[in-house]
């Protein structure tokens, strides 16, 4: 083990702090997925226990009657930038949304039933262009 994992709890003096560090860190990782398509294909690290306790999809997904045994999920149609929003969010309450992202983030949100996540997206929306246009991208 190297040193620079050895022990690091001990930095971390909260739980919420000790989650934080695992996300997108292979640290304890359980499961990979593999998201978006192409050059824009990317492996990112994650942990089921956090995921289950933050999504009921997630619980399903590997927990359920119908669990996936596998340590790597393929989600082809989630932009690489969305699920890693969503995962911040689950790890860390921390909203990290850009407007260039708000869709692709809601899409995920919406997903993985993630509910507050989702809210936050459709309020973006809503700030940002107003009522009537956020409601019209948001039944898309």
């Amino acid at each position: 083990m190297g040193s620079a994992t050895y022990n690091w709890q001990s930095e971390r003096t909260t739980v919420k702090d000790r989650i934080a560090f695992l996300f997108n860190n292979e640290i304890l990782s359980d499961v990979h997925f593999m998201v978006g398509k192409g050059s824009q294909r990317r492996r990112i690290p994650a942990h089921k226990f956090v995921l289950s306790v933050g999504s009921a999809v997630f619980d399903a997904m590997f927990n359920g009657g119908i669990a996936t045994q596998s340590d790597e999920v393929e989600l082809p149609d989630v932009e690489p930038s969305a699920f890693l929003a969503l995962l911040r969010f689950l790890y860390t309450d921390v909203k990290q949304i850009g407007s260039v992202t708000v869709m692709t983030t809601l899409y995920s949100a919406k997903n993985y039933a993630v509910p507050l996540l989702e809210k936050e997206c459709f309020d973006l929306l809503r700030n940002k262009q107003g009522y009537d246009n956020s409601y019209n991208l948001f039944s898309q």
